[in-house]
């Protein structure tokens, strides 16, 4: 995987994984409007895995609760060290069952931020910046302010860091 430090934000490719297709397609929108470059959206923990494995990608935003893998499944998976593929992958957890435990094991199995669903476009840039500043501690990982600029006459909710 090429370092996330020498990326702008149109260069990040970033892996979404919900089960709820309107979900993945907001997250998907909202991306866009970031200015994040490229992203692949699968509904399942098990279909994250294999893309994990075949493609690099600069972060995972992943659902929390899923059917067959779950987001701390998935998690498990993707922080073991003899995993292969994007093992230091920047990740971002989307729950709409933010309670401080759910919160805390997230993190704990390794999550570098949580963000609340329905987030919105402010909430998956800033965590998606710090997610990757985390990873890349003492870099020039893309500045808050770099991730997703908007025009000021965009009425959405993006208009960020």
């Amino acid at each position: 995987m090429s370092s996330q430090a020498t990326k702008s934000p149109h260069q990040l490719k970033v892996l979404i994984v919900d089960d709820n297709q309107y979900a993945c397609a907001l997250a998907t929108a909202q991306l866009k409007k970031l200015g994040i470059g490229e992203t692949k959206s699968v509904s399942s923990g098990a279909e994250a895995l294999l893309q994990l494995m075949e493609q690099d990608y600069d972060v995972l935003l992943t659902d929390w609760y899923m059917p067959d893998v779950s987001g701390a499944g998935l998690l498990g998976v993707v922080r073991d060290k003899r995993f292969k593929g994007n093992s230091n992958i920047a990740v971002v957890v989307m729950t709409a069952y933010a309670s401080s435990d759910n919160i805390e094991r997230a993190l704990a199995l390794g999550a570098d931020e949580v963000v609340i669903k329905p987030a919105n476009g402010t909430d998956l840039g800033k965590a998606i910046a710090k997610a990757l500043t985390r990873k890349q501690p003492h870099s020039d990982a893309p500045a808050n302010d770099e991730i997703g600029q908007m025009d000021d006459d965009d009425n959405d909710d993006f208009a960020l860091l």
